[in-house]
C-alpha cells in the first residue's frame, strides 16, 4: 500500500511578534487572540532582544541531542534516566524516543541530567527559561482578554506542575507522508513547538465548519516556533479560545533522523 504523501495546500497562520507582545503592543495582542480564538495555533516569533539566544541554544541541544539518544538502549545514561509511570525522563515510544525535562525540578536544582547534557546545563536552562517566559507572556494577554482565571498558572518553580522540556527523536523508519501521529489536541495550557521541518498538518473544515478527510501542511517560519491553544485553555475559556486539531507526518524527501523540541505548559495533576 502507498504511503499518503504530504498535500500541496499550505497552512496560512498568524505571525505574533514577540517582542512587541512583550511590549503591550495592543494590534499584536489583538493578532494573538484573534489567532487563538479561531485557528487555535499560530506562530511566535522569537527574533528580539528578549529571545535571541534562542537559536543558538537550541542547535547546540540538537546537536547534543543526537549524542545522547544514538547511545545504546541498555547504556547507563538511558537506563538511569528511565522514569516509569510518568512521561518524565527517557523513554522509548514505537518509533520515537524522547527525553522530558521537569521544568520545576531542573529550576530548584533537583534534576540530574545524564552526562551527555550536562556540559549544556547553561544552555538547556537559558532555553527553558526563555520559553517559560515566552508562553508565560502569551498566556497572561490571553487571559485578560477572554476574563479566564487561571489559579495555577504561576512563574513560581515551588509551586507543584507537569511543565516541561521535551526533547523527542525519531530515527529514519519513516517514509514522506506517512502520519506517525493521527489527529489529537493536546492536552494542558499550552503547547510550544521547535521544529525546522514540515512535520504538522490541520484538517481542513468545510463550508458548515465540519473536519474534513483532507489536509493541509503547516511550513516553517524562520525565527519562529509553533504554538497551540490546548484543551485545558480552551476549555477554561468556555470555548472561546480554540484547542487545535492536528497530526504529525513525516517531512517530505529521504528517510532521515529527526529531532525536535517541545514547551509543555502545564498545571499540575495529583
Amino acid at each position: 500500500m502507498p504511503h499518503e504523501v504530504l498535500p500541496e495546500k499550505m497552512a496560512s497562520l498568524a505571525v505574533v511578534d514577540y517582542e512587541a507582545l512583550a511590549n503591550k503592543d495592543a494590534a499584536e495582542i489583538q493578532k494573538l487572540v484573534q489567532a487563538s480564538q479561531t485557528m487555535g495555533m499560530f506562530y511566535l516569533d522569537l527574533r528580539g532582544p528578549r529571545t535571541e539566544a534562542i537559536f543558538e541554544d537550541v542547535s547546540t541541544i540538537f546537536n547534543t541531542g543526537r549524542g545522547f539518544f544514538n547511545l545504546p538502549r541498555d547504556s547507563e545514561e538511558k537506563t538511569q534516566a528511565l522514569r516509569e509511570g510518568m512521561e518524565r525522563g527517557y523513554h522509548v515510544g514505537k518509533g520515537f524516543e524522547y527525553y522530558e525535562i521537569a521544568r520545576d525540578e531542573f529550576q530548584l536544582g533537583k534534576w540530574v541530567l545524564p552526562a551527555t547534557f550536562e556540559p549544556e546545563k547553561e544552555r538547556l536552562t537559558r532555553t527553558i527559561k526563555i520559553f517559560n517566559e515566552a508562553i508565560q507572556t502569551v498566556l497572561a494577554e490571553l487571559c485578560a482578554s477572554a476574563d479566564v482565571k487561571i489559579p495555577e498558572l504561576s512563574d513560581d518553580p515551588t509551586v507543584p506542575s507537569d511543565t516541561a522540556l521535551k526533547l523527542v527523536y525519531k530515527p529514519p523508519i519513516h517514509e514522506a507522508g506517512k502520519v506517525i501521529h493521527p489527529w489529537h489536541t493536546d492536552f494542558g495550557l499550552a503547547t510550544l513547538l521547535w521544529y525546522d521541518e514540515v512535520t504538522t498538518q490541520v484538517p481542513i473544515y468545510d463550508e458548515k465548519g465540519n473536519q474534513t478527510e483532507a489536509w493541509e501542511t503547516v511550513p516553517v517560519v524562520e525565527g519562529s516556533v509553533l504554538v497551540n491553544v490546548a484543551d485545558e485553555l480552551a476549555a477554561k475559556s468556555g470555548g472561546r479560545l480554540h484547542s487545535t486539531v492536528h497530526r504529525v507526518v513525516a517531512p517530505p524527501g529521504d528517510k532521515r533522523v529527526r529531532i525536535g523540541i517541545i514547551y509543555l505548559l502545564r498545571p499540575y495533576e495529583a
